[in-house]
């Protein structure tokens, strides 16, 4: 997940702090809200990995769709254009399709907290 639409002067390490803020975001809020039949797998929680993807959601039993989930984070409300990277859209646009959904934190920053909302159709969106 990347953490873009801080102002120019941000470091890379202060983008990368921010999407990973808005990744554990996401990660909490699927644990709060997913049945317990299903499983919520953070690929970045130990480190970043490159991955197409930030989650990975299935059922327990490792059965069932698999939904891969990217977390795309900004600091302001405002800031609402994100990029996708060349893995990404080859990994969700390939045959057959793949669940993937975009979570989108903005307002990392706001005092008034952010805001999560979800593209379940990138191609179509």
């Amino acid at each position: 997940g990347s953490g873009a639409g801080g102002s120019g002067g941000d470091t890379r390490a202060e983008l990368a702090a921010v999407g990973r803020w808005g990744e554990a975001l996401v990660y909490n809020l699927l644990l709060a809200t997913l049945p317990p039949s299903r499983r919520v797998d953070w690929l970045n929680q130990e480190a970043e990995t490159r991955a197409p993807y930030d989650l990975m959601v299935c059922d327990r039993g490792g059965s069932g769709v698999r939904e891969f989930v990217e977390v795309k984070t900004s600091r302001y409300y405002d800031h609402n254009v994100f990029d996708l990277s060349y893995f990404e859209w080859e990994f969700l646009s390939r045959e057959p399709p793949v669940q993937y959904r975009i979570y989108r934190v903005s307002g990392a920053a706001e005092a008034a907290g952010p805001r999560v909302s979800v593209i379940h159709d990138v191609l179509r969106a």
